[in-house]
């Protein structure tokens, strides 16, 4: 995904404990999707703003302790966003706690989901469609860093990206003949 989206990380997943919420997204991969919610958890990301809160999370056994709920918008080059700019973003992710609430605790059911790690659900991508039309296109639509784990081999500008597309097109042609020949 080189266009921003969201993520969420609950700890009240059911009996399964913490899930990790993602929108329709084939080319997500669950160890990606982990590793943007160890960062979150270190700090502030190069590609990432995110925003969490404490829950109460029921365990199976009946014990209840706490865990942070996060909710994450990927895909931002954070560095060239303003303060005010990685404010606004932070504030409309933290109005979306309430729906990620709801979503969680009333909306998905855990059992039905069963145990695998991500949870598609198109919420999230509605979420941004809503936040993101008219007031956050121009901040949010800035490309990933290239060395996130999402995209580590993405080109860093359109003059590689045609670069390289060329000579794997040249490769491809060269092989193609040898092929053909021999």
């Amino acid at each position: 995904m080189a266009t921003p989206f969201l993520l969420a990380e609950t700890p009240r997943g059911g009996p399964f404990g913490h899930r990790f919420i993602i929108p329709p997204a084939p080319d997500l991969r669950s160890t990606e999707v982990e590793a943007y919610f160890q960062r979150a958890a270190l700090g502030p990301g190069s590609n990432f703003i995110a925003v969490n809160r404490q829950v109460m999370q029921h365990l199976p056994t009946g014990a209840a302790r706490e865990g942070a709920e996060t909710l994450l918008m990927a895909g931002l080059e954070v560095k060239k966003l303003s303060k005010a700019q990685t404010k606004q973003i932070r504030q409309l992710l933290t109005r979306r706690l309430p729906d990620l609430e709801q979503l969680v605790t009333e909306k998905i059911n855990w059992e039905e989901a069963g145990p695998q790690t991500l949870v598609i659900r198109a919420e999230l991508a509605d979420w941004l469609r809503q936040d993101l039309a008219g007031k956050l296109a121009r901040l949010a639509s800035t490309p990933m860093d290239p060395t996130s784990p999402i995209s580590p081999w993405a080109p860093k500008d359109e003059r590689s990206a045609i670069l390289i597309g060329s000579l794997l097109a040249l490769a491809v042609g060269a092989l193609t003949l040898f092929l053909w020949f021999f």
